[in-house]
């Protein structure tokens, strides 16, 4: 809990140069659900404005409960994180266009949670390197798929990629919640 609340209080209140980018970043994922594709497969990830992260991660039967926050690089490199980058525009709406350079989102999820052999941990990406995975118009107000419940719609499937249409079939009728961030234009 302690941790939660460290990491959306420096998220909102950072004061060091890159505050901007914190702030930015922070805007564009909190509330958010956003749809990802990697090489490990299909992910969508509910980030709440109380920094809780809940992860339907493939493959899986439950929702994966975990906390995120945004850093500024100098932040994490002072608490031994992070992955020691900084890109710059990741492109897309005005919002994706500002210059996110020194910002880095950060999650945490519980030994286990990703299967037996999981030690858990923390995850650091940068601004790039999470919109490299996001899928083109995967980003939504709210919680888009009720993952706050725990249990997701269904089993997501790892490989191949499921398509947003497919979850537009699914899911017709759910109406916008607002997100916690800034709206996307």
């Amino acid at each position: 809990m302690m941790l939660r609340a460290a990491l959306c209080a420096l998220a909102i209140s950072s004061t060091s140069a890159n505050a901007q980018a914190v702030d930015a970043l922070f805007d564009l994922l909190c509330g958010r659900t956003v749809h990802f594709y990697d090489p490990s497969g299909n992910q969508i990830e509910y980030t709440a404005g109380d920094g809780t992260a809940y992860l339907w991660f493939h493959d899986l039967p439950d929702v994966i409960v975990g906390t995120w926050g945004v850093y500024s690089d100098g932040e994490l490199d002072q608490r031994g994180e992070g992955n020691g980058t900084s890109r710059e525009d990741i492109g897309g709406s005005d919002l994706l266009n500002q210059p996110l350079d020194g910002a880095q989102v950060y999650y945490e999820y519980g030994p286990g949670a990703f299967g037996p052999q999981d030690v858990g941990g923390f995850h650091c990406f940068d601004e790039l390197e999470l919109f490299e995975t996001v899928v083109s118009g995967g980003i939504f107000p709210g919680d888009r798929y009720g993952l706050r419940d725990g249990v997701p719609p269904y089993t997501l499937p790892e490989h191949p990629f499921v398509p947003l249409e497919n979850f537009d079939t699914d899911f017709p009728q759910l109406p916008p919640e607002p997100a916690c961030g800034v709206p996307i234009s």
